[in-house]
């Protein structure tokens, strides 16, 4: 019998709890922010996998620490308490910048996988690398990233209709719209780092800075997002392309909106990597070759309707086989073809991923953390109609070269006084400029 350590681990403002599990040679152990539909429908679909090929029971356990970006803090704090391996197997989800910030920092374990299953899959989506040219991560799949928003409350309010990011910039949303902690969450991180590269740093922290002066709340996880809107608690939210369609299926598609910024979202892979030191690496590389099948695409793609579907609930992702679309066809609850859509930003992985940890930090303290002093300032200034009030009212505490030379720093160990320092004055920063704004 399997024996059951609990440690609690208290943080300020954060309570931790890790299992830590005394775990046989066949249990793979998977970090992933994952929602437990997906994450039955693999474990099934993989032990049927490896039981074709006639391999014994194995089993799995899916470790929650929340999402992404909690998931991110966990694996960076525990391998510097182990260097060599934290007896966890794999990371599964969270968005190509996670990976990159994960290989920079050398914690992915190199595998190449067979070329008949890695032949099937593309190679990029929309000029973004669905996998590692190294063979450190691999995508298993993909996401888009847009606005959804209800369609009968809109109408009702006389609301307008948006169709780009800045248009949840208008002061007629005040207390409209939903967003997401990206502390917290990296689907969240992931819109607001999309914003930055669409529109530039400058009018990009704008834009930002304006639609968290519209924010009713900010919900734990993008996830929420989705929910918030069916339910009418607001009217809008940026919202994940798969977590929409869900929500929309289960509420009345005819209720809602899902809109992808025209040429201003990106077309992002939801990958999966071996973490260094991997105790179960042979079966962790098995995992990763059924990702990446057709059989476990294929549960991401139909209903559970079809013989190949999930065995319970729709998951509605996007595959990362070129050839499912047009061999699905109709049978498929994708319409769109990813690899055929053009008119996306040319999104930079390797920016965002440097710079992952000091958006968060700069979005928590200066929008987050301030939003009461903000909403107050941005009634103020949009009221006024004071251009030069509009303008200081997202004046930034750092450029994006000096967040750039942050990023390079930002999780070291011996970063940990000044990152808490710089921290508490973008939060004073915040403030202080708020409080000026609202006189």
């Amino acid at each position: 019998m399997m024996r059951r350590f609990v440690t609690a681990l208290v943080l300020p403002s954060v309570v931790w709890v890790l299992c830590v599990t005394a775990v046989g040679a066949d249990t793979l152990r998977i970090l992933s922010p994952h929602p437990a539909l997906l994450r039955d429908e693999f474990t099934i679909g993989f032990k049927d996998w490896l039981a074709g090929a006639g391999r014994s029971e194995v089993e799995l356990e899916w470790l929650d620490q929340g999402g992404t970006s909690r998931i991110m803090r966990f694996i960076l704090s525990e391998f510097k308490r182990s260097p060599d391996g934290i007896n966890i197997d794999l990371f599964f989800g969270g968005g190509t910048d996670s990976f990159l910030q994960l290989k920079r920092a050398h914690l992915l374990e190199r595998y190449v996988v067979p070329d008949e299953i890695l032949g099937r899959v593309g190679t990029h989506v929309a000029g973004v690398p669905v996998y590692d040219s190294e063979h450190e991560w691999y995508g298993v799949a993909l996401a888009g990233f847009g606005i959804m928003y209800n369609r009968l409350l809109q109408r009702r309010f006389k609301l307008p209709e948006v169709r780009t990011w800045a248009d949840l910039c208008d002061p007629a949303l005040i207390s409209r719209i939903a967003c997401a902690d990206p502390r917290n969450s990296g689907s969240a991180h992931m819109v607001y780092e999309i914003i930055l590269q669409a529109y530039g740093w400058d009018r990009g922290w704008r834009i930002l800075t304006e639609i968290g002066g519209n924010v009713k709340s900010f919900v734990p996880g993008a996830s929420d997002i989705p929910q918030a809107v069916a339910l009418g608690n607001v009217v809008y939210g940026p919202a994940i392309d798969f977590y929409a369609y869900a929500q929309m299926a289960q509420s009345g598609a005819d209720k809602f909106m899902y809109i992808a910024p025209d040429g201003l979202s990106v077309i992002n892979a939801d990958p999966i990597g071996i973490l260094k030191g991997a105790p179960r690496l042979e079966l962790a590389q098995r995992f990763v070759d059924y990702c990446l099948t057709p059989s476990a695409q294929k549960r991401l793609m139909l209903p559970p309707s079809d013989p190949e579907g999930p065995s319970a609930e729709a998951i509605a992702r996007s595959s990362v086989l070129p050839s499912l679309y047009e061999e699905l066809g109709d049978r498929s609850l994708i319409r769109q073809d990813p690899f055929k859509v053009e008119n996306t930003i040319r999104y930079d992985p390797a920016v965002g991923g440097r710079r992952w940890s000091i958006v968060n930090a700069l979005y928590g303290a200066l929008i987050i953390d301030s939003q009461r002093e903000l909403t107050a300032a941005w009634k103020a200034v949009s009221k006024s109609g004071n251009a030069s009030d509009r303008t200081a009212l997202s004046e930034m505490p750092v450029s994006e070269a000096e967040a750039h030379d942050l990023g390079g720093r930002w999780n070291e160990a011996d970063y940990a006084l000044e990152r808490k320092r710089l921290v508490s004055k973008w939060r004073d920063f915040a403030r202080s400029k708020y409080k000026r704004l609202t006189r």
